[in-house]
């Protein structure tokens, strides 16, 4: 509990930072962006809600460095990304930001996992089947969030996937960075099962089990 609460104060200084370059962003976004990307933009603080509705629906204590993981992913990729256009200045950034998508998602898989276990104690066998889930659900957002901008070319015509000057090899390797990146955290689920050693993404996921699931 008291490391929660020292999560806590730091996720709350990091949401500060968060919407205070928000701000800068959304201003610089309206000088010199198109219509797709300011209305992205102005949706960017409103990333910070979800750590706290989940909580809420859920009715779960707040793991804050749960929280802290989401709201800094929320910050590359929404913030920093689509407000500072960042896609467009940084080699590779989207690259990165999809395979920290496959990392982030796949953590989310496991707490999934184990939300909708029946038994909710951690076994040894439930390597596989945690593993096979968080890849498969870190792979299906990553779909969904290629359809999503399949369909937002139709309404803004701002080609987000590229397609007029990479065809399909944009969108492709988005999923398959994405894939490499739950692929880590596979791995980081083997090693745990296997080894009983808990790398990062295995401590996060043992901060909020520890808070909410622990019999």
């Amino acid at each position: 509990m008291k490391k929660n609460e020292q999560y806590k104060k730091i996720n709350l200084g990091f949401m500060a930072i968060y919407l205070l370059v928000c701000i800068w962003g959304i201003v610089d976004s309206f000088l010199h962006s198109t219509a797709y990307y300011m209305g992205l933009s102005l949706l960017s603080p409103l990333f910070l809600l979800i750590p706290p509705l989940f909580w809420k629906v859920t009715s779960l204590k707040p793991a804050y460095l749960v929280s802290l993981t989401i709201n800094l992913f929320s910050f590359l990729a929404f913030v920093i990304g689509i407000a500072f256009r960042g896609y467009g200045r940084f080699p590779l950034y989207d690259k990165v930001v999809h395979t920290l998508s496959g990392l982030v998602f796949g953590l989310l898989g496991i707490i999934l996992f184990y939300l909708m276990k029946k038994d909710r104690t951690i076994a040894a066998r439930d390597g596989l089947f945690a593993g096979y889930f968080a890849v498969s659900f870190a792979c299906t957002v990553g779909l969904v969030w290629e359809v999503w901008e399949y369909a937002m070319n139709f309404i803004f015509h701002s080609d987000p996937q590229h397609v007029l000057t990479t065809g399909v090899n944009d969108t492709m390797q988005d999923l398959i960075v994405c894939l490499v990146g739950s692929l880590f955290v596979l791995f980081s689920v083997w090693r745990y099962y296997r080894k009983g050693k808990a790398g990062p993404i295995i401590r996060i996921f043992l901060d909020f089990y520890e808070l909410n699931l622990k019999q």
